[in-house]
């Protein structure tokens, strides 16, 4: 007996000095997983590798296991990458079969499929280096009795993958959409959720130790008229994978008593709240705004915000009179966030401000057109997009993003009437999401070091536009800046009104300044109230959808069961 006690001390011993070894393996710095789907069930397949390796490994490969293929092959593998002495990505040669036991000289620029199930290409060389590895993967989406789709495993390796995104696409033959879509993602914590057609996967955690993205599918039929019929039902496939899960379709069902508690519970919570009665909320919001107070107080914030503004350079007084070009309004809006002592920027400000660039840009005209029984100013859209190229950055993209949706919500005439966006917005939710997201930015100490005093001086020129004598016909672009930020700052009619006093001439030279005589009083304002109580119907719709139907937007760590896929990888 103490002998075996001493065999496992040692053992513990050794692992713990081994241990170290692992966490200076090689690993992931990002991995980006693109599928196409086709109609009969195949899948294209693009993987984006940042690969960081390690020397101390003393490894000549990197391999990506697909065990438990159920019917499906890997075909069409093409590997692109580093190659010593080469400079940017070369294409390797793809080998009929692999050789795990050659040497790393003999692996460098080769690619192959051993066992069939086993990626392999050679690394050549230590050091961090990019691979795009492509291949086909037959039989993907499978014929069930009552739906088609797949339960799969994209990302299962013996590594640590510090970023990762999985995004399926159907192709052109193909419409998928949240009305005939169901989704699941299991394995991490993370999100699921219906981008501009397609579905992405962005786990928030590293993949590593564990951890794996495995995501399921179950599509309506008729989408696909996949090859390959399933050897189990539908139900039993999805049961199989919810299982263990944190998706509520796999609890048990409510028994009697179950619902008598939660009559009991919903009745409680409604007499509760109305002996509270108004007065009971006002005193609540008394005591949280005490509280907020003295938290300021005491942590110093609007003392520490000062010296921070003064060693920015903020002062009264101090103008800035131009737009810098390399600005970027969601980033200025975190700016100002951030500078400012107590209120937040109100998001319809930077919305109306998009809408005004995007009017200055020729995108957009303002139209009267009769609805219910009155003229009313609508949206044209004179420059309909339907993709947002990956190349723009900035306000350039910001502005794509939202001119996509509302180029979608205009429908067939491209006249965007009021209730028109907050119906489309109600089964389009990915699409709002996406542009939500894309608003909220966290700029960096750098930028705001940079552009703080600047921006803020813009602010103090345009309050006191009148005062500063800004006379006779000057550039046209700068004007038209100047009432996008105008509109930024929630100071629009006022500096519209002094421009129209000091500059007349403005009015016939600018595109955007035509638009807004041609438009009622107001008019920013109640189209991005109209914009903004569509996107918040739009994610209140979407709330309310049930995760276990295959419609919530986060991944489960648990369940996942039955899928096939990933089963190991990394460099050997």
């Amino acid at each position: 007996m103490r002998h075996s006690i001493s065999k496992a001390v040692a053992l513990t011993l050794l692992l713990a000095v081994l241990s170290p070894l692992n966490v200076l393996a090689s690993d992931v710095k990002n991995l980006e997983i693109s599928v196409v789907l086709y109609r009969n069930g195949d899948a294209y397949v693009e993987e984006r590798w940042d690969i960081d390796l390690d020397d101390s490994d003393a490894k000549s490969e990197w391999y990506v296991k697909h065990k438990a293929q159920s019917g499906m092959r890997i075909e069409d593998l093409q590997v692109e990458g580093y190659i010593p002495g080469k400079n940017g990505l070369q294409k390797f040669e793809t080998l009929g079969s692999w050789d795990v036991d050659a040497s790393r000289d003999e692996k460098a620029g080769k690619c192959g499929i051993n066992n069939g199930d086993e990626i392999c290409w050679g690394f050549g060389d230590y050091g961090r280096h990019q691979y795009v590895v492509s291949y086909v993967l037959t039989n993907l989406v499978k014929s069930y009795d009552t739906n088609d789709g797949f339960n799969h495993c994209f990302v299962d390796m013996n590594c640590d993958i510090e970023n990762a995104c999985v995004t399926i696409w159907p192709d052109d033959s193909i419409n998928i959409s949240e009305a005939n879509t169901r989704r699941w993602a299991f394995g991490h914590k993370g999100r699921i959720e219906f981008g501009d057609s397609c579905i992405v996967v962005t786990p928030s955690e590293t993949i590593g130790n564990g951890k794996r993205i495995i995501v399921m599918l179950e599509f309506d039929k008729g989408i696909f008229e996949p090859a390959v019929k399933a050897d189990k039902t539908w139900e039993q496939r999805k049961q199989e994978a919810l299982d263990g899960s944190d998706y509520s379709s796999d609890d048990e069902d409510w028994d009697f008593w179950d619902y008598v508690i939660a009559v009991v519970f919903v009745a409680f919570c409604l007499v509760a709240r109305f002996l509270a009665g108004m007065l009971a909320n006002f005193l609540l919001y008394v005591l949280w705004g005490i509280l907020v107070a003295l938290w300021w107080i005491v942590s110093l914030a609007p003392l520490r915000l000062y010296y921070r503004r003064k060693r920015i350079g903020i002062a009264k007084g101090r103008y800035y009179r131009d737009v810098n070009p390399e600005w970027s309004l969601v980033e200025n809006r975190s700016l100002i966030n951030k500078l400012s002592y107590f209120f937040n920027m109100n998001e319809e400000n930077l919305l109306g401000a998009i809408i005004l660039r995007l009017i200055s840009r020729g995108d957009i005209s303002i139209v009267k057109e009769n609805w219910k029984g009155k003229l009313t100013d609508m949206m044209k859209i004179e420059r309909p997009v339907k993709r947002v190229s990956k190349e723009l950055e900035g306000d350039d993209r910001i502005c794509e993003q939202v001119l996509k949706v509302l180029t979608q919500a205009s429908g067939s005439d491209l006249v965007l009437q009021p209730n028109e966006f907050e119906a489309w917005g109600k089964s389009h939710y990915g699409m709002i999401k996406e542009v939500v997201d894309a608003l909220q930015v966290d700029v960096e100490d750098d930028y705001i070091n940079k552009n703080g005093a600047d921006v803020f001086g813009l602010k103090a020129f345009l309050e006191d536009f009148s005062l500063l004598n800004e006379r006779g016909i000057m550039e046209v672009k700068l004007w038209d800046n100047y009432m996008i930020y105008a509109q930024f700052f929630g100071i629009a009619d006022k500096v519209r009104a002094e421009m129209k006093k000091l500059n007349p001439e403005y009015l016939d030279m600018s595109n955007l300044a035509k638009n807004l005589e041609l438009a009622d009083a107001g008019f920013t304002d109640v189209w991005t109230d109209v914009i903004h109580t569509g996107v918040t119907s739009s994610i209140d719709a979407h709330d309310k959808k049930t995760s276990s139907s295959g419609h919530s937007s986060w991944s489960s760590i648990g369940g996942g069961g039955g899928c096939s896929g990933g089963g190991g990888g990394g460099g050997r």
